[in-house]
Parts: C-alpha cells; sequence; structure tokens
C-alpha cells in the first residue's frame, strides 16, 4: 500500500470506528443489560490517543466527548472535559511506557476509564447527588478492550510510521 492510500485508510479507519463506536453507544438495550453497556466511544477514543496523538489533538478530543455528550444525553460539557482531562492523563502516563504492547496498552487504558469515570462521577455528583450508575459499564469497558484493540491496532498498522 503506498504512503498516500496508507494515510487515507488510517484517517477513513478512525473516522468509521468512531462512527461504529458511536451506534454501539445508542443502540437500544433492556434497562438491566444496558446498565453494563461498555463506554464504546471512550474505548475507541483512548486507543486513537494511544497510537495516534498527532491526529487526536485536543480540540478533536474535545468534540468527540461533546458528541458524546450529545447522544447519551448527559449534561452538555461533563464528557467532553472528562476527555480531555483523561486524555492529558494519558499522554502524561505514555511518556514512561517505552513499548506498547496490548499488555501495556491495557493498563494505560484501564487507568484512563478509571479516571474518566471517576471525574465524571464526581461532575455527576453536583447536578443530581452521587450515584454509582455505570460501574458495571466501566468493569466492562476495562474487561473488553482488547476486543477493540486487536481491529484498531490492524487498522493502525497499514501506515507504517511510528506515531508515539
Amino acid at each position: 500500500m503506498s504512503q498516500m492510500n496508507a494515510k487515507s485508510f488510517l484517517l477513513m479507519g478512525i473516522v468509521l470506528s468512531f462512527v461504529m463506536a458511536s451506534a454501539m453507544n445508542i443502540y437500544p438495550l433492556s434497562f438491566t443489560v444496558a446498565e453494563f453497556r461498555p463506554m464504546f466511544l471512550t474505548i475507541v477514543l483512548i486507543f486513537w490517543l494511544m497510537y495516534r496523538p498527532t491526529i487526536m489533538r485536543v480540540w478533536v478530543v474535545f468534540l468527540i466527548g461533546l458528541s458524546s455528550d450529545l447522544l447519551l444525553d448527559t449534561h452538555l460539557g461533563h464528557q467532553a472535559f472528562c476527555a480531555v482531562l483523561m486524555s492529558f492523563g494519558l499522554r502524561v502516563l505514555l511518556i514512561y511506557i517505552t513499548e506498547l504492547t496490548l499488555k501495556n496498552a491495557w493498563l494505560c487504558a484501564a487507568a484512563a476509564l478509571i479516571g474518566y469515570r471517576s471525574v465524571l462521577w464526581v461532575l455527576e455528583s453536583f447536578s443530581h447527588g452521587f450515584i454509582w450508575a455505570g460501574f458495571g459499564s466501566l468493569v466492562m469497558s476495562i474487561l473488553i478492550f482488547p476486543l477493540f484493540w486487536y481491529p484498531l491496532y490492524w487498522v493502525n498498522g497499514q501506515l507504517k510510521e511510528r506515531a508515539w
């Protein structure tokens, strides 16, 4: 694959992964199962923040968080703020990672997801009191991260230039 085709394939893969994650985030589920719905959009965002930080600038992260606010009907700006804060924390954490294997990426993603959800809980507690809604979602998000890592890693590998 030529360099130009690889870049366009990567950009198309990034956009498509966010579109698919958005669709999975809003797919209707029963009330009991919806409590355990993973944070698909956040998982995809974390992957691209780790592997293509040059593409995932702060304004892109903010817009993805804002779209998550609109899709999930949370207070406008809560998830956008959490996403930006998480991206800064993840970038600091990645300074100390020499090789980004699945194990290292999974641990970084778990830390980022816990940080994201914790800040979201704090922000939600200001609005309507603290509730543990989302704990099942957090656990499921951490557990299924490798299922998203493999196909996204393949898409990322089509462009051979090193991203981190």
